[in-house]
């Protein structure tokens, strides 16, 4: 309960904070458009002023995953304010379509509810094997294990809660080794006696606030949005799904999670894992798309929609060579990509030895999920962005101080 109260009130998410924080399973989606459309903010935990993380008066639809919601027009929870059960919401009234401030879950959480264990877990480290000798308690990363005496030290290990990883190098380098809760009285090949740095693994599926670029209804020339067929076998064969117009939830049409490749008539279109545009998302042109799983969706795919024209979803290219397309994340000190850049594939815990503390003002992440937080050392108020392009990022612009790749 401690650190979910401190990873809160360092995000701006929780000055209410009712019975042990959200129940666990608590979700709602905010879209910036109509038709679930745009730019989503995730929320798992209370939020009593949007502006905050960069979402204020922006939300025109909304997705309630779990539980109930409470949605008002003014910060802390002022204003007007209605209350929504778990649904699709479309398109909501004048009077919280583009002016949504706060957000919390309505009512007491079911009490069998726990909360979530984001940021939260514990592990324990011996220097024999059968958990004796020597041993070290964390509860935190440690980027490096030698200024407690205890580099490549480990020979067996107890997850006493989360999931850890345990790596050879430091700053969570070289060989790495994922351990679930549970007892381990060896840590196995190449592991023993050289782990020199610990983590632990922070899931996107709880983090309370998940920021993502969302994707507007593209339309090809003729203003259509186009045509895109899907097809349950590699190499397009098999039963076939033909689409014009979003599909939020391909479960209604018996073709979620069962799509191996495509076919784009016309248009770009835009691929999520999740039903309502969310989770892991790709963009794809015109032309054959004749094995997905390969592509990075193994029979994953759970709603689409047709996306913008520029694809892929980062059409700011890099002014550096040393940023991988596939895992850098980009800082840029002007809004709109503007000004000097920063850029990193690696968990940065201090921005002000490398000249970029508070100045981030826009951001690209061109690959993987990222925590960006206001303090050094991921602390102060922090959220995660997935992949695509930030042009502003709100209440966090110009205070970022450290980063770090979660997924």
């Amino acid at each position: 309960m401690k650190n979910t109260t401190r990873w809160c009130a360092a995000l701006g998410l929780c000055s209410v904070l009712v019975a042990g924080s959200v129940a666990q399973g608590a979700e709602v989606t905010l879209y910036q458009s109509p038709d679930f459309g745009g730019a989503q903010l995730t929320l798992r935990s209370i939020a009593p002023n949007f502006a905050s993380i960069g979402f204020n008066d922006r939300a025109s639809s909304v997705v309630v995953v779990s539980g109930t919601w409470e949605f008002c027009s003014d910060a802390e929870f002022r204003g007007y304010c209605q209350t929504f059960g778990r649904g699709e919401y479309a398109a909501l009234d004048r009077r919280l379509a583009g002016r949504i401030s706060s957000a919390r879950e309505a009512g007491p959480p079911p009490q069998s509810a726990a909360p979530g264990n984001y940021g939260q877990g514990a592990i324990q480290l011996f220097g024999r094997p059968n958990f004796e000798g020597r041993d070290l308690q964390l509860s935190a990363d440690a980027a490096e294990l030698a200024s407690r005496g205890f580099n490549n030290r480990a020979s067996s290990v107890i997850v006493l809660s989360g999931t850890w990883d345990l790596c050879s190098e430091i700053d969570f380098g070289g060989t790495c080794r994922r351990y679930a809760a549970g007892r381990y009285p060896d840590l196995g090949y190449e592991m023993t006696k050289e782990v020199s740095s610990a983590r632990l693994v922070r899931a996107v599926a709880e983090a309370p606030v998940v920021i993502s670029p969302g994707y507007g209804g593209g339309k090809t020339v003729d203003g259509t949005h186009g045509r895109a067929i899907l097809y349950t076998e590699p190499g397009l064969r098999g039963d076939a799904l033909a689409v014009s117009a979003p599909v939020s939830d391909l479960a209604r049409s018996n073709f979620s999670g069962v799509a191996e490749s495509m076919y784009v008539e016309s248009g770009t279109w835009l691929l999520c894992s999740r039903e309502f545009f969310r989770g892991k998302c790709g963009v794809f042109g015109p032309g054959r798309h004749d094995d997905l799983i390969a592509q990075g969706f193994r029979r994953s795919i759970a709603s689409i929609r047709p996306g913008d024209p520029e694809t892929p979803p980062s059409p700011v290219p890099s002014r550096s060579s040393q940023v991988a397309a596939s895992t850098g994340v980009e800082l840029f000190a002007d809004p709109d990509f503007m000004g000097t850049h920063f850029n990193t594939q690696r968990d940065t815990p201090n921005l002000d030895p490398l000249g970029f503390n508070d100045r981030a003002a826009s951001l690209i992440v061109h690959g993987g999920t990222w925590e960006l937080c206001t303090d050094a050392g991921y602390a102060g108020r922090c959220a995660v962005f997935t992949p695509g392009r930030y042009a502003r990022i709100g209440g966090l612009a110009r205070q970022l101080s450290s980063l770090r790749k979660i997924e």
